[in-house]
């Protein structure tokens, strides 16, 4: 594995003493259980806004409003200290409208919650703060209920933010409640017929369609996903209408687009997308999956690398990385593809490395068989979990009697690694491939492909496949391996021949040959052949060529 590794993080001496607490409770999973030592935190860094939000898990559980403001109103004025940031602004400015609201202080807390809705539209349906699948009449100090809402539109039957908050209470539950669905766009559109100019208000209903079926709309029959597409379009088209550069209405109308396979009115909507955010990763990545089923790889490759730009590198998140692998194969850059492909193979067994064994590792990496246990324990440590002490780490990957990890991402990625080492014609390292996929994740290896093609030929036009599985190439003078061609990609009739070469020599013979047809049946076969130097432009040649590593 080649990556980088990953920095450690510097922790804060507020977040060091919040450690050490978090050690002294243990397993206490009570709210409350970590009072004292917060109160002792805060008291001698009164500007830690993270421990004041982790007061909060104690405090909205009473009915001390009081205090829960103080802790609201503290860590919303300390949030530049805090690690979660912006992330964590929308959830306690809807918590601190909860707590106006219950304090009888309405205004106050239609402007937090529109400032709550306004940070983030797709997202603001959060707002409700509830761990419930269906609207609730009564619940914690902090959380938003449904008794609420009606109050919040009975004060108000004029201002079309009450029924906008009202519809976004019932979209946060249209997945799992289906009546909140209905209720959630018809305060959406009472909200409309208020307000008529608000592009965020269609966006709104076309987000709250989505939510709902976000997982529903596979079980639809094509008409009602056809009927769905076009209400969430519609919605869209209303948006932008009103308001042509509202990004999340933008972002959203091209996914429609590209979910409907209209791939080139996809590709305006994300060059839109990036001329108004230019490091937005995920428009510049899906603009590059468009671009590919276009038929334009080259332009591909150049948003899959905008988006590595323009986002954080994570364990295990290699969309991108592969996204952009997969267009140098299309283009025949063979060195790129491998490259991004480690460099995806490394994130993700880092990833999971904390859940592997040192037996796993060594099946996956034989040339390691040099290095110590405790070597690569502490290498793999260091890279990957530079937080995490290294007693903690080794416990479980040293475990001898643990389990291999399952999984097909990563023996999907060596295979993909495998065929760009074919096309190169560096068939000995696609066969190391191969055999990290097998040996490293045994569960699955009857499910891996054997027959891997190599490049189509076109003069006479067959597909050539290698048989990896038997494939070894330590002995250069007397190499065995089986080819099998076809004219037709797939199914099709089929000849199966086993070669032996001798690379110093340059020379090769045919040991046996078998013809099948379309249904597999042996139709003929023959066995011997003599030795016979490499002719030129030949099968022959190519063979020797991938075998032996010959340029």
């Amino acid at each position: 594995m080649r990556v980088e590794p990953f920095p450690a993080a510097s922790l804060t001496p507020p977040e060091q003493m919040l450690g050490a607490a978090m050690q002294e409770v243990g397993n206490n999973s009570q709210p409350d259980a970590l009072l004292p030592a917060l109160d002792r935190i805060l008291k001698k860094y009164p500007d830690y806004s993270d421990g004041y939000t982790m007061r909060l898990a104690a405090l909205c559980s009473g009915n001390d409003l009081k205090a829960i403001l103080f802790n609201l109103n503290s860590a919303l004025r300390y949030i530049g200290n805090s690690r979660a940031g912006k992330d964590s602004r929308n959830g306690l400015l809807s918590m601190r409208a909860k707590i106006e609201h219950t304090q009888g202080e309405d205004s106050e807390a239609l402007k937090d919650l529109e400032s709550v809705v306004q940070a983030n539209l797709v997202d603001s349906p959060q707002f409700v703060n509830s761990g419930a699948v269906a609207p609730e009449k009564s619940a914690s100090a902090c959380t938003w209920t449904e008794s609420d809402m009606d109050t919040m539109v009975q004060r108000f039957p004029k201002d079309y933010r009450s029924y906008e908050f009202r519809g976004l209470y019932y979209a946060f539950f249209a997945s799992f409640h289906e009546p909140s669905l209905q209720s959630a766009v018809d305060n959406l559109r009472q909200a409309i017929e208020i307000n008529g100019n608000s592009a965020s208000l269609h966006l709104l209903i076309a987000n709250t369609f989505n939510r709902a079926f976000s997982i529903k709309r596979y079980g639809l029959s094509d008409e009602d996903r056809q009927k769905l597409d076009a209400t969430v379009l519609d919605e869209l088209n209303r948006a932008l209408t009103l308001e042509p550069n509202l990004l999340p209405a933008l972002s959203q109308r091209a996914q429609a687009y590209f979910d409907l396979k209209q791939f080139a009115q996809a590709v305006p909507d994300y060059d839109k997308i990036v001329a108004l955010d230019p490091n937005n990763a995920g428009a510049y990545n899906d603009r590059g999956l468009a671009k590919i089923e276009l038929g334009d790889p080259y332009g591909a490759i150049s948003d899959f690398g905008m988006a590595l730009e323009n986002k954080e590198r994570l364990l295990q998140q290699t969309s991108t990385v592969e996204n952009r692998a997969d267009a140098y194969m299309k283009t025949q850059q063979w060195d790129p593809a491998t490259r991004d492909l480690t460099t995806a193979i490394s994130l993700q067994v880092g990833g999971v490395s904390l859940l592997m064994s040192i037996r796993q590792f060594r099946a996956l990496y034989p040339e390691y068989a040099t290095a110590s246990n405790e070597a690569i324990a502490r290498k793999i440590n260091q890279t990957f979990y530079p937080n995490m002490k290294y007693e903690d780490f080794s416990k479980g990957f040293l475990d001898e009697t643990r389990k291999f990890w399952g999984s097909t991402t990563i023996p999907d990625l060596y295979l993909k690694r495998a065929d760009a080492y074919l096309k190169k014609n560096d068939w000995s390292r696609a066969s190391t491939e191969f055999r990290r996929a097998v040996n490293g994740f045994p569960e699955y290896s009857d499910t891996f492909e054997r027959w891997r093609e190599l490049r189509a030929e076109k003069n006479p036009l067959r597909h050539l496949y290698l048989d990896l599985k038997t494939f070894d190439g330590r002995d250069s003078n007397s190499m065995k391996l089986w080819i099998k061609q076809t004219q037709t990609a797939g199914d099709g009739p089929f000849i199966v021949q086993r070669y032996e070469l001798n690379c110093g020599l340059q020379q090769l013979r045919t040991i046996s040959i078998a013809s099948y047809s379309v249904t597999g049946t042996l139709r003929s076969s023959r066995e011997g052949g003599q030795w016979e130097s490499v002719i030129p432009e030949t099968l022959g040649e190519r063979i020797v060529r991938g075998a032996c590593q010959v340029n």
